[in-house]
């Protein structure tokens, strides 16, 4: 069993890894496509793992299978073969956990099912990476935070991030580009904490196929091209509702003071949301959402009353539109009522609004904004279903109201 390294860093890759051994507790790789961000972290968490005897290390991504198709087959196995050699450690297909020679554990696991989600956040961990976190909603990423708890001498806890660049209203780069805070849009208290490299296809030409760059890169279309090629923060290409503009985000404090009515929306799962809209004529008002990762309804739905969020001076309350497949869930929401789930019918609504400016979103809705310019279809014309959840409750709160919504005096 040998442990020689056949790893050759390029130029770029050495400066990532000089980063992923600095003073920052926060480390985030992101760029274009192929352009070696994974690998990098994935040699810096097996030389963490052999360094630390009998350490803990989680790879994970929104769904179990892709994190086990993309980052430990293609990448973390050849990584360890080249540094540990077969013999050096043992997989349990079962449960996605890698044993080194030195009793240390590599995890892989996803964020986006519940019975995985609580497998893996059931351990504590030395070192915690996000790939691909344009997938992967705020709340459970935070909720991954409490898990960077394992003690090994000398052994200092670090989160790993990567991805291909989302919106430029994404949380990541509000937290790791602005240097402020999700929630508040304050500035970091610890700006130093958190760091980020930017890493292109450009920078690992010696690793890719000649005509990797000039033949695919190169022949996308211009905001894939952007993302994938050049590593920008731009509007995903097909993005649903590319009729919103920043313009139409306004400050909290200049909201209408009155409402003609006001309605919210409920969506269920491991990812929880609610978002709450009010109406000033023809016009809408998305005024505030909230959501958590891996919560029981009736402890979410307790923390949006304590908020206020439900309080309204009306014989009927504020009607809460929930997801219909929620079942029985929904008698836990405080006026839940079943929602109009027709999707492209209540998408062309809110993009007719959009469109005639007949549509605002408060700044402090982090949620909805952070997925608007990201929720978009496939090639196939499907809505790709990741990061989508606080747009469902939006979409609920919206389009029932405008089928089934009672005006409130």
């Amino acid at each position: 069993m040998g442990t020689s390294v056949v790893f050759k860093p390029t130029a770029i890759q050495k400066k990532a890894l000089a980063l992923l051994k600095s003073g920052a507790k926060h480390i985030l790789l992101f760029g274009g496509s192929r352009s070696g961000k994974t690998t990098v972290i994935i040699i810096a968490i097996i030389f963490r793992a052999l360094c630390y005897a009998g350490s803990r290390h989680l790879v994970c991504r929104y769904r179990a299978k892709d994190a086990k198709s993309s980052v430990l087959r293609e990448t973390l196995f050849p990584c360890l073969k080249n540094t540990v050699g077969t013999d050096g450690y043992k997989f349990l297909t079962h449960e996605s956990v890698i044993t080194l020679f030195n009793g240390s554990e590599i995890w892989i696991g996803g964020l986006g099912d519940r019975e995985q989600a609580d497998k893996i956040l059931g351990h504590e961990y030395n070192t915690i990476y996000f790939n691909e976190i344009s997938q992967l909603s705020y709340a459970a990423v935070t909720t991954a935070y409490s898990r960077l708890a394992m003690r090994i001498e000398g052994c200092r806890n670090l989160f790993f991030y990567d991805c291909n660049p989302g919106s430029p209203l994404h949380w990541a780069y509000k937290i790791f580009v602005l240097k402020k805070t999700f929630q508040t849009g304050e500035p970091l208290e610890k700006p130093e904490l958190y760091q980020s490299m930017l890493l292109n296809p450009f920078d690992n030409q010696e690793n890719l196929p000649e005509d990797y760059i000039s033949d695919i890169l190169d022949a996308l279309p211009e905001k894939q091209r952007a993302r994938f090629r050049d590593g920008l923060w731009v509007k995903a290409d097909g993005v649903i509702y590319d009729r919103f503009e920043e313009s139409m985000i306004i400050k909290a404090d200049d909201l209408p003071k009155e409402f003609d009515r006001i309605a919210a929306g409920q969506d269920f799962g491991l990812n929880i949301t609610f978002v709450k809209i009010g109406w000033v004529g023809e016009t809408i008002y998305v005024l505030c959402d909230y959501g958590a990762f891996n919560m029981t309804t009736k402890s979410f739905n307790d923390e949006v009353c304590a908020r206020g969020w439900l309080d309204y001076q009306s014989d009927i309350g504020c009607p809460v539109y929930c997801d219909p497949a929620g079942g029985e869930r929904i008698q836990e929401i405080t006026g839940g009522v079943k929602a109009n789930n027709s999707v492209d019918s209540g998408i062309d609504y809110i993009n007719a609004k959009m469109e005639r400016r007949q549509f605002f979103v408060s700044d402090r809705c982090n949620g909805v904004l952070s997925e608007i310019w990201d929720y978009c279809r496939n090639e196939a014309g499907e809505i790709v279903k990741v990061n989508d959840h606080y747009l469902d409750a939006l979409r609920y709160a919206v389009f029932s109201d405008v089928q089934y919504g009672v005006i409130m005096s």
